[in-house]
């Protein structure tokens, strides 16, 4: 067949690869005579005509001269000599034709297409017994090279993050409404091909799948199993059934138990139980902290947008974070992440990477928060953690300001944006935005020394920061050797909506008394006298008022009280924006050797009104501590 237009050079290399299925005509009318298409051309080639049943790709269509396509083929061309040569064995030159017009007559063939010279022609596969009256479709199989699983090739559908290849599928083709693997049929596909011709990636991450019998479609016309060919009364049979009985795909992970648990645990994944475990975890691990500490760690994780561990160097800092994450069931370098912070980080780029415009190639920071974020916007359903350690090398709200922002918005609303989405994207596994949802906790760590950069109040007006108090040796060797350690703590799984529901979010100050608010109120009154400025902002009174409303219900020799919650919120909240030099806190913190002369909080921490909510034994010893370095260096920070 002539074209009206030439191929380009890329398609016409590769236009062999592609495989049709179609009959061959032996004669048509025309002009209400009737027309041979099955004849010799010459006294030793026969030519024939074959009709595409199957999809052809619209680049080839383009170039047709005409609507009504034939595709013409030859036993000039060596190939089909050998496939047409055992049909007519045996048979006189002049019974070839007419036994060959019996054969062709029942039976389908798959076919190339040859091109040279703007000219087409066919190239016979092999012949097969199939309907002639109908159209086919196509459905490419998956092949996953190496070893491997379904689990690999679901995985891949979902996360959209490695490509899955279709060798008998060429991206010149439209998109396939299903691909197939392994006794399965996966659609509602949005797959974008890659600069490989057979490669794909999924980018929609809405893939649903039918279990559908390895065996069943192997009753149709197929090439090595690598893509079937599927006729159309069926085709349409087949989509109903998927609409109708189709499946979500979505990442599944087997957690089981290590053992059975003990008797005095619960044996559902309930929040008091997750506690006993992230305690037992920390003593198996050799830490040793109070469980109250504990619990106050935990109740920040669930509704703060980052938590901060401080301290000085040896406390256990990031290995307790890191048991947190495991207790969760996440597994280290995975789904809990740990990032080193260094000096040299200054933008948010140092974090996520950033898009080269002039190759439109990202290039993804050494940190590896980037694809955790699409993983974890990509699986709603699990848990994820990221920590940050010694995060104040550099100063933090340098490279973290864009999250800092984005964290305290709505959750419908915390996207943040890699690249603008106008810009063209080779790999485009990263998109312009990334939704940052409720399945992530965000931990850093910070130690208190000559090395690390001094917090902003922007950042000590969002965060909690909890100062791990290291225990002495001989306290530390008589608790563990009193402790219950079990000798295996159970692995669980807990996963977003198990975490969630242990989650409250309040939106006002609803879960404080009057006698609380009053005296809050007073404690901005007395700090604004003296540092002409409010410390308690409407959005520290709204944290607290989660933080309590966040406090787990947990067995009475385990119960975290209101009053101490209260007295670690002002500790690790408030007063670490009580900071300045010493002819501006004296008023406030108390001067004197002997402490003789008390400062203003503390006095209204120990007045009926400050009784009335807390013994406030941690925060007066917090500003008392305060009051010493102050004596000492003339500043507090």
């Amino acid at each position: 067949m002539k074209l009206k237009r030439a191929l380009t050079q890329k398609l016409s290399k590769k236009i062999h690869n592609f495989l049709f299925l179609g009959k061959i005509v032996t004669e048509r009318i025309v002009d209400q005579e009737k027309q041979s298409l099955l004849y010799y051309e010459d006294d030793d080639h026969i030519r024939f005509y074959i009709e595409c049943l199957s999809p052809i790709p619209q680049k080839i269509k383009a170039s047709f001269s005409t609507q009504e396509v034939l595709f013409v083929g030859t036993t000039a061309n060596k190939n089909n000599e050998s496939k047409i040569k055992p049909l007519i064995k045996h048979k006189k030159k002049d019974d070839i034709i007419e036994g060959l017009k019996k054969i062709f007559d029942t039976k389908l063939v798959l076919f190339r297409l040859e091109y040279a010279n703007e000219i087409i022609t066919a190239d016979l596969v092999d012949f097969f017994d199939g309907k002639r009256d109908t159209t086919y479709q196509l459905i490419p199989v998956i092949e996953l090279r190496g070893e491997g699983k379904r689990e690999e090739v679901e995985n891949r559908l979902i996360k959209g993050s490695l490509p899955i290849h279709l060798p008998k599928y060429y991206n010149d083709f439209d998109q396939p409404e299903f691909v197939f693997y392994d006794n399965r049929l996966y659609g509602n596909l949005f797959l974008k091909s890659m600069m490989n011709d057979i490669s794909y990636l999924e980018k929609q991450n809405q893939v649903t799948y039918l279990e559908y019998n390895n065996e069943e479609l192997n009753s149709f016309i197929h090439s090595n199993h690598l893509i079937y060919f599927i006729p159309q009364k069926y085709w349409e049979e087949l989509n109903k059934t998927f609409k109708k009985e189709s499946k979500e795909l979505i990442y599944t992970q087997d957690f089981t138990e290590k053992q059975p648990f003990p008797d005095e645990w619960s044996i559902d994944t309930n929040e008091n139980a997750f506690i006993e475990r992230f305690y037992q975890n920390c003593l198996q691990q050799g830490l040793l902290y109070e469980r109250k500490d504990l619990i106050n760690f935990h109740i920040c994780c669930k509704f703060q947008a980052l938590t901060i561990l401080g301290g000085v160097s040896g406390t256990g800092k990031s290995q307790l974070a890191r048991i947190y994450g495991e207790t969760l069931g996440l597994e280290f370098g995975k789904e809990l992440l740990f990032v080193p912070i260094t000096p040299s980080y200054r933008e948010h780029y140092d974090l996520l990477g950033y898009l080269n415009p002039s190759t439109g190639i990202y290039i993804d920071s050494e940190t590896g928060i980037t694809k955790l974020l699409i993983e974890a916007e990509q699986f709603p359903h699990r848990m994820y953690m990221v920590i940050f350690d010694e995060m104040n090398l550099s100063q933090i709200e340098h490279w973290f300001s864009k999250f800092l922002s984005i964290l305290e918005m709505p959750s419908d609303k915390r996207f943040i944006t890699l690249f603008h989405d106008h810009n063209v994207v080779i790999n485009q596994y990263y998109k312009p935005k990334v939704k940052i949802g409720n399945n992530i906790i965000f931990v850093g760590t910070v130690n208190f020394d000559e090395t690390s950069s001094e917090f902003s109040l922007r950042l000590l007006d969002r965060v909690n920061i909890i100062s791990l108090k290291s225990t002495s040796f001989v306290n530390y060797s008589e608790r563990m050797s009193n402790e219950n350690i079990y000798e295996n703590v159970p692995q669980i799984y807990i996963n977003a909506e198990s975490f969630n529901d242990w989650t409250v979010q309040s939106e006002r100050s609803t879960e404080l008394t009057v006698e609380e608010l009053k005296f809050f109120d007073e404690l901005n009154n007395i700090v604004e006298e003296s540092l002409s400025e409010r410390i308690i902002s409407p959005r520290m009174i709204k944290d607290l008022s989660n933080y309590l409303a966040n406090i787990p219900i947990l067995p009475t020799h385990n119960q975290f009280e209101r009053k101490e919650a209260i007295d670690l919120f002002v500790k690790q909240r408030v007063l670490t924006k009580v900071r300045g030099l010493l002819a501006n806190l004296e008023e406030l913190i108390g001067t004197g050797e002997n402490n003789d002369q008390e400062g203003l909080l503390i006095l209204l921490m120990q007045s009926k009104l400050g009784k009335s909510i807390s013994d406030f034994d941690n925060s007066i010893s917090e500003l008392k501590k305060k009051r010493k370095q102050l004596e000492i260096d003339g500043y507090v920070n």
